[in-house]
């Protein structure tokens, strides 16, 4: 799982449209998934573009600079540098707040839309806690920001879709094929001339 909760919702509506329905707490780890994915992005554009000051084009710290390297570009357009610097923290406190925004409202749906169900209850807690934090990587759930968290919401929809799913294996075994096809063929190449239904059911 890549962390697009919303693709992985689509092609789940689309091949398996009964498996979030029956299992509806899947269906809310993945909205809590993509809330989480959220608070992340909103998180990392608080780096900035000063994160990258003090390191030269190989990402390397001044430590690891040579003497004469900092001489040269110390040389080199700094007033352009700073100007340029300033006009992108701009842009990025402002991608930030809009995103922060975007993040709240959907947080705000998410209660609303589980509020009958009280065991979501510690859920949210646990999930919302993420904004009293300036930097909710520094929180003590900043575990929840981890790639790795991806991976059990990623298990339990394929356990969901294997387990639910009526169809008999050869039908699974299309429809992921399939779904795989699709994919691959929206980066373009051979994979986009592939039809799975002509080409292997016919």
């Amino acid at each position: 799982m890549d962390g697009d909760i919303d693709k992985a919702l689509k092609r789940t509506h689309a091949y398996y449209p009964q498996v979030l329905q029956d299992q509806s707490f899947v269906y809310f780890r993945l909205r809590c998934q993509k809330f989480i994915e959220m608070i992340r992005q909103t998180a990392e554009l608080l780096d900035g573009p000063r994160a990258k000051l003090g390191k030269d084009s190989n990402g390397r710290p001044p430590s690891s600079m040579d003497h004469e390297d900092m001489e040269v570009d110390e040389q080199k357009d700094e007033g352009d540098d700073w100007d340029r610097m300033e006009t992108e923290e701009a842009d990025t406190s402002v991608k930030h707040q809009e995103l922060l925004n975007e993040t709240v409202q959907y947080g705000q749906v998410l209660k609303q839309e589980f509020q009958d169900d009280p065991s979501t209850e510690n859920t949210f807690k646990e999930i919302f806690s993420l904004f009293q934090y300036a930097d909710p990587r520094n929180s003590p759930q900043a575990h929840l920001l981890d790639c790795a968290s991806r991976v059990p919401v990623a298990e339990e929809l394929n356990s969901a879709i294997l387990g639910k799913s009526s169809a008999a294996a050869i039908e699974i075994l299309y429809q992921q094929t399939e779904a795989l096809v699709d994919l691959i063929g929206e980066t373009g190449g051979a994979g986009a001339f592939i039809n799975v239904r002509n080409e292997f059911l016919r």
